[in-house]
Protein backbone atom coordinates (compact mmCIF):
# COMPACT_ATOMS: atom_id res chain seq x y z
CA UNK A 1 0.00 0.00 0.00
CA UNK A 2 1.50 3.60 -0.89
CA UNK A 3 -0.18 6.70 0.66
CA UNK A 4 0.59 10.06 -0.75
CA UNK A 5 1.85 13.08 1.19
CA UNK A 6 0.75 15.95 0.74
CA UNK A 7 3.11 18.47 2.89
CA UNK A 8 6.17 18.05 4.47
CA UNK A 9 8.60 19.63 6.78
CA UNK A 10 11.01 21.56 5.04
CA UNK A 11 14.58 19.92 4.49
CA UNK A 12 13.28 16.61 4.84
CA UNK A 13 15.62 13.84 3.27
CA UNK A 14 13.81 12.57 0.45
CA UNK A 15 16.66 11.29 -1.10
CA UNK A 16 18.63 8.88 0.66
CA UNK A 17 18.17 8.00 4.05
CA UNK A 18 17.28 5.26 7.07
CA UNK A 19 15.63 5.35 9.95
CA UNK A 20 13.45 3.92 12.40
CA UNK A 21 9.59 3.91 13.69
CA UNK A 22 9.66 5.11 17.12
CA UNK A 23 6.19 5.36 18.19
CA UNK A 24 3.14 4.33 16.06
CA UNK A 25 -0.72 5.05 17.13
CA UNK A 26 -3.56 4.04 14.55
CA UNK A 27 -3.42 7.29 12.64
CA UNK A 28 -0.01 8.72 13.43
CA UNK A 29 4.02 7.42 13.12
CA UNK A 30 6.88 9.09 14.78
CA UNK A 31 10.01 8.65 12.58
CA UNK A 32 13.65 9.01 12.76
CA UNK A 33 15.42 9.40 9.50
CA UNK A 34 18.95 9.43 9.39
CA UNK A 35 19.90 7.76 12.58
CA UNK A 36 18.82 8.81 16.45
CA UNK A 37 20.28 12.05 15.78
CA UNK A 38 18.42 12.59 12.72
CA UNK A 39 15.29 14.87 12.59
CA UNK A 40 12.00 13.52 14.14
CA UNK A 41 9.25 13.29 12.05
CA UNK A 42 5.28 12.98 12.81
CA UNK A 43 3.36 11.19 9.47
CA UNK A 44 -0.17 12.56 10.48
CA UNK A 45 -3.12 10.33 8.53
CA UNK A 46 -6.07 11.98 10.55
CA UNK A 47 -8.43 14.20 8.37
CA UNK A 48 -8.04 17.69 8.54
CA UNK A 49 -4.35 17.28 10.89
CA UNK A 50 -3.41 20.38 12.30
CA UNK A 51 -0.29 21.73 10.47
CA UNK A 52 2.19 21.88 12.46
CA UNK A 53 6.05 22.03 12.15
CA UNK A 54 7.91 18.62 11.91
CA UNK A 55 4.73 17.16 10.77
CA UNK A 56 4.27 15.40 7.39
CA UNK A 57 0.41 15.20 6.46
CA UNK A 58 -1.34 12.68 3.92
CA UNK A 59 -4.07 11.50 2.72
CA UNK A 60 -5.15 7.88 3.66
CA UNK A 61 -8.36 5.83 3.53
CA UNK A 62 -10.69 6.10 6.90
CA UNK A 63 -9.59 2.31 7.59
CA UNK A 64 -5.58 2.30 7.95
CA UNK A 65 -4.44 1.62 11.01
CA UNK A 66 -0.48 2.04 11.24
CA UNK A 67 -0.29 0.58 14.70
CA UNK A 68 -1.76 -2.86 12.93
CA UNK A 69 1.21 -2.30 10.39
CA UNK A 70 4.21 -1.29 11.99
CA UNK A 71 5.63 -1.98 15.41
CA UNK A 72 7.99 0.88 17.10
CA UNK A 73 11.55 0.42 16.07
CA UNK A 74 10.87 -1.15 12.78
CA UNK A 75 13.00 0.04 9.96
CA UNK A 76 12.69 2.37 7.40
CA UNK A 77 14.69 3.17 3.92
CA UNK A 78 13.80 6.96 1.97
CA UNK A 79 14.78 5.81 -1.26
CA UNK A 80 13.89 8.75 -4.56
CA UNK A 81 11.32 9.93 -2.36
CA UNK A 82 9.78 7.22 -1.85
CA UNK A 83 9.76 5.89 2.19
CA UNK A 84 9.18 2.48 2.72
CA UNK A 85 8.48 0.37 5.94
CA UNK A 86 10.51 -2.58 5.97
CA UNK A 87 8.72 -6.27 6.78
CA UNK A 88 5.45 -4.13 5.64
CA UNK A 89 3.35 -3.62 3.00
CA UNK A 90 3.50 -0.15 3.73
CA UNK A 91 5.30 3.16 1.57
CA UNK A 92 4.45 6.95 1.86
CA UNK A 93 5.32 8.90 -1.44
CA UNK A 94 6.69 12.36 -0.75
CA UNK A 95 7.75 13.38 -4.60
CA UNK A 96 4.86 15.62 -4.78
CA UNK A 97 4.24 16.69 -1.57
CA UNK A 98 4.37 20.66 -0.91
CA UNK A 99 7.34 21.81 1.43
CA UNK A 100 5.88 23.79 4.36
CA UNK A 101 8.32 26.61 5.08
CA UNK A 102 7.93 28.22 8.62
CA UNK A 103 9.20 31.90 8.97
CA UNK A 104 12.50 32.47 10.41
CA UNK A 105 11.05 33.51 14.05
CA UNK A 106 7.27 33.85 15.61
CA UNK A 107 5.77 36.72 14.60
CA UNK A 108 2.72 38.30 16.59
CA UNK A 109 -0.04 40.67 15.83
CA UNK A 110 0.50 44.00 16.97
CA UNK A 111 -1.02 43.81 20.68
CA UNK A 112 -4.12 46.41 21.52
CA UNK A 113 -3.30 45.99 25.57
CA UNK A 114 -7.38 46.17 26.55
CA UNK A 115 -8.64 43.73 23.73
CA UNK A 116 -5.98 41.38 24.65
CA UNK A 117 -6.91 41.05 28.46
CA UNK A 118 -10.64 40.53 27.34
CA UNK A 119 -9.47 38.22 25.05
CA UNK A 120 -7.30 36.43 27.32
CA UNK A 121 -10.30 36.40 29.98
CA UNK A 122 -12.78 35.18 27.56
CA UNK A 123 -10.41 32.14 27.04
CA UNK A 124 -9.13 31.24 29.91
CA UNK A 125 -13.07 31.26 31.02
CA UNK A 126 -13.30 28.48 28.23
CA UNK A 127 -10.35 26.49 29.28
CA UNK A 128 -11.52 26.44 33.07
CA UNK A 129 -15.04 25.47 31.62
CA UNK A 130 -14.10 22.41 29.24
CA UNK A 131 -14.98 18.91 30.47
CA UNK A 132 -12.70 16.28 31.41
CA UNK A 133 -9.28 17.76 32.33
CA UNK A 134 -6.53 15.81 32.21
CA UNK A 135 -2.69 16.15 32.67
CA UNK A 136 -1.38 19.18 33.87
CA UNK A 137 -5.05 21.16 33.50
CA UNK A 138 -6.72 19.03 36.37
CA UNK A 139 -4.68 20.99 39.05
CA UNK A 140 -7.88 23.47 38.36
CA UNK A 141 -10.10 20.61 39.47
CA UNK A 142 -10.99 18.95 42.92
CA UNK A 143 -11.75 15.69 42.11
CA UNK A 144 -11.05 13.93 45.55
CA UNK A 145 -11.07 10.62 43.21
CA UNK A 146 -7.88 11.25 41.52
CA UNK A 147 -5.24 8.40 41.24
CA UNK A 148 -2.13 8.77 43.90
CA UNK A 149 -0.05 9.32 40.73
CA UNK A 150 -2.27 12.25 39.43
CA UNK A 151 -2.76 13.80 43.43
CA UNK A 152 0.85 13.86 43.26
CA UNK A 153 1.11 15.69 39.27
CA UNK A 154 -1.09 18.16 40.44
CA UNK A 155 0.48 19.29 43.80
CA UNK A 156 3.19 19.77 41.66
CA UNK A 157 1.71 21.85 39.33
CA UNK A 158 0.23 23.82 42.08
CA UNK A 159 3.18 24.23 43.65
CA UNK A 160 5.78 25.50 40.55
CA UNK A 161 3.62 27.14 37.85
CA UNK A 162 2.55 30.43 40.25
CA UNK A 163 6.25 30.92 41.03
CA UNK A 164 7.29 29.87 37.48
CA UNK A 165 4.78 32.83 36.09
CA UNK A 166 5.93 35.27 39.01
CA UNK A 167 9.57 34.85 37.55
CA UNK A 168 8.47 35.01 34.20
CA UNK A 169 6.86 38.63 34.85
CA UNK A 170 10.15 39.51 36.80
CA UNK A 171 12.41 37.99 34.04
CA UNK A 172 14.30 35.95 36.43
CA UNK A 173 15.79 33.42 34.32
CA UNK A 174 17.30 31.14 37.37
CA UNK A 175 14.40 31.27 39.57
CA UNK A 176 12.14 30.66 36.29
CA UNK A 177 14.47 27.79 35.04
CA UNK A 178 14.28 26.19 38.38
CA UNK A 179 10.50 26.02 38.34
CA UNK A 180 10.70 24.71 34.98
CA UNK A 181 12.89 22.13 35.46
CA UNK A 182 10.28 20.13 37.77
CA UNK A 183 8.23 20.20 35.23
CA UNK A 184 9.52 19.08 32.25
CA UNK A 185 8.99 15.11 31.32
CA UNK A 186 6.52 15.12 34.05
CA UNK A 187 3.32 13.65 33.65
CA UNK A 188 1.48 11.31 31.34
CA UNK A 189 1.70 10.99 27.37
CA UNK A 190 5.17 10.10 24.63
CA UNK A 191 4.93 13.98 25.05
CA UNK A 192 5.35 14.16 28.65
CA UNK A 193 2.55 16.94 29.95
CA UNK A 194 5.47 19.11 30.77
CA UNK A 195 6.87 19.00 27.81
CA UNK A 196 3.64 20.53 26.07
CA UNK A 197 3.18 22.76 28.89
CA UNK A 198 6.67 24.06 28.34
CA UNK A 199 5.93 24.31 24.32
CA UNK A 200 2.50 26.60 25.11
CA UNK A 201 4.40 28.72 27.70
CA UNK A 202 7.51 29.76 25.22
CA UNK A 203 4.64 30.80 23.10
CA UNK A 204 2.68 32.51 25.08
CA UNK A 205 5.69 33.81 26.58
CA UNK A 206 7.03 35.62 23.15
CA UNK A 207 3.40 36.80 22.17
CA UNK A 208 3.45 38.64 25.29
CA UNK A 209 7.21 40.22 25.09
CA UNK A 210 7.44 43.62 23.76
CA UNK A 211 11.19 44.71 24.90
CA UNK A 212 14.65 43.05 24.57
CA UNK A 213 14.85 42.17 28.33
CA UNK A 214 11.76 39.84 28.24
CA UNK A 215 12.99 38.23 24.29
CA UNK A 216 16.41 37.87 26.25
CA UNK A 217 14.58 36.30 28.92
CA UNK A 218 12.52 33.88 26.91
CA UNK A 219 16.02 33.13 24.41
CA UNK A 220 17.45 32.21 27.73
CA UNK A 221 14.70 30.07 29.03
CA UNK A 222 14.77 27.90 25.73
CA UNK A 223 18.49 27.30 25.16
CA UNK A 224 18.41 25.80 28.89
CA UNK A 225 15.42 23.87 28.30
CA UNK A 226 17.38 22.92 24.80
CA UNK A 227 20.39 21.91 27.02
CA UNK A 228 18.36 19.64 29.18
CA UNK A 229 16.13 17.67 25.91
CA UNK A 230 18.39 15.09 26.52
CA UNK A 231 16.34 13.60 29.28
CA UNK A 232 12.91 14.00 27.21
CA UNK A 233 11.22 11.88 25.04
CA UNK A 234 12.53 12.21 20.89
CA UNK A 235 9.38 14.11 20.00
CA UNK A 236 9.35 16.40 22.76
CA UNK A 237 13.29 17.12 21.85
CA UNK A 238 12.17 18.12 18.14
CA UNK A 239 9.11 20.52 19.25
CA UNK A 240 11.85 22.53 21.93
CA UNK A 241 13.84 22.80 18.78
CA UNK A 242 10.98 24.06 16.46
CA UNK A 243 9.80 26.39 20.08
CA UNK A 244 13.20 28.10 19.64
CA UNK A 245 12.79 29.20 16.49
CA UNK A 246 9.79 30.68 17.09
CA UNK A 247 7.62 27.79 15.15
CA UNK A 248 4.51 26.30 16.82
CA UNK A 249 1.72 24.22 15.40
CA UNK A 250 -0.97 26.50 13.22
CA UNK A 251 -4.04 25.83 15.86
CA UNK A 252 -1.56 27.26 18.54
CA UNK A 253 -0.34 30.63 16.86
CA UNK A 254 -4.25 30.73 15.89
CA UNK A 255 -5.17 30.71 19.15
CA UNK A 256 -2.73 33.91 20.07
CA UNK A 257 -4.28 35.32 16.96
CA UNK A 258 -7.89 35.04 18.48
CA UNK A 259 -6.97 36.06 21.92
CA UNK A 260 -5.04 39.29 20.92
CA UNK A 261 -7.76 40.48 18.44
CA UNK A 262 -10.72 39.03 21.06
CA UNK A 263 -12.22 37.54 17.71
CA UNK A 264 -15.88 35.75 17.94
CA UNK A 265 -14.47 32.37 17.61
CA UNK A 266 -12.19 31.57 20.17
CA UNK A 267 -13.95 28.78 21.31
CA UNK A 268 -13.50 27.04 17.84
CA UNK A 269 -9.77 27.62 18.03
CA UNK A 270 -9.43 26.89 21.30
CA UNK A 271 -11.36 23.67 20.60
CA UNK A 272 -9.15 22.45 17.85
CA UNK A 273 -6.27 22.67 20.10
CA UNK A 274 -7.72 20.98 22.90
CA UNK A 275 -7.64 17.98 19.69
CA UNK A 276 -4.35 18.02 19.58
CA UNK A 277 -3.26 14.57 20.81
CA UNK A 278 -4.76 12.78 24.25
CA UNK A 279 -4.00 15.80 26.93
CA UNK A 280 -1.24 17.20 24.46
CA UNK A 281 -3.15 19.96 23.47
CA UNK A 282 -5.24 20.59 26.33
CA UNK A 283 -1.64 20.85 28.07
CA UNK A 284 -0.05 23.17 25.77
CA UNK A 285 -3.03 25.72 25.61
CA UNK A 286 -2.17 25.91 29.86
CA UNK A 287 1.11 26.50 29.00
CA UNK A 288 0.23 29.15 26.54
CA UNK A 289 -2.63 30.97 29.10
CA UNK A 290 -0.08 30.80 31.66
CA UNK A 291 2.85 32.17 29.36
CA UNK A 292 0.34 35.20 28.03
CA UNK A 293 -0.87 35.72 31.70
CA UNK A 294 3.29 36.61 32.77
CA UNK A 295 2.79 40.15 31.39
CA UNK A 296 -0.35 41.72 32.76
CA UNK A 297 -0.34 41.25 36.95
CA UNK A 298 -4.34 40.81 36.48
CA UNK A 299 -4.21 37.95 34.44
CA UNK A 300 -1.53 36.41 36.77
CA UNK A 301 -3.93 36.78 39.18
CA UNK A 302 -6.76 34.91 36.99
CA UNK A 303 -3.95 31.28 36.93
CA UNK A 304 -2.73 31.60 40.63
CA UNK A 305 -6.28 32.02 41.88
CA UNK A 306 -7.24 29.38 40.19
CA UNK A 307 -4.88 26.85 41.27
CA UNK A 308 -5.29 27.95 44.92
CA UNK A 309 -7.55 25.21 45.65
CA UNK A 310 -6.94 23.76 49.43
CA UNK A 311 -8.17 20.15 48.88
CA UNK A 312 -5.55 17.94 48.62
CA UNK A 313 -3.96 17.76 51.90
CA UNK A 314 -0.82 15.32 50.88
CA UNK A 315 2.73 17.30 51.07
CA UNK A 316 3.45 18.79 47.80
CA UNK A 317 5.87 16.69 45.40
CA UNK A 318 9.09 18.33 44.14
Amino acid sequence: MRLTVTDMPERFPTHVANGRAMSVFSRVMNVALGGDAGPVVTIDARHDAPLSPGTARLAAPDGIDFSRLVRPGTGLAMRAGILRVQGADLAFDFRNAATMKWPDGATHPTRNRAKFKAGWVDAWALFVDTPDPSGFAAALTSDPQMCRFARALVCRVRDTIPELICAAADTNLPAAWACLSRLLGTGPGLTPSGDDFATGFFLGLGAGADNDRQQAFLHGLTRATLAQACDSTDVSRACFEHAATGCFSASLTALVDGIANRTDDLAARLTEVLMMGHSSGRDAAFGLMCGLSAAEPGLRAHVIDALDITYLHETPTR
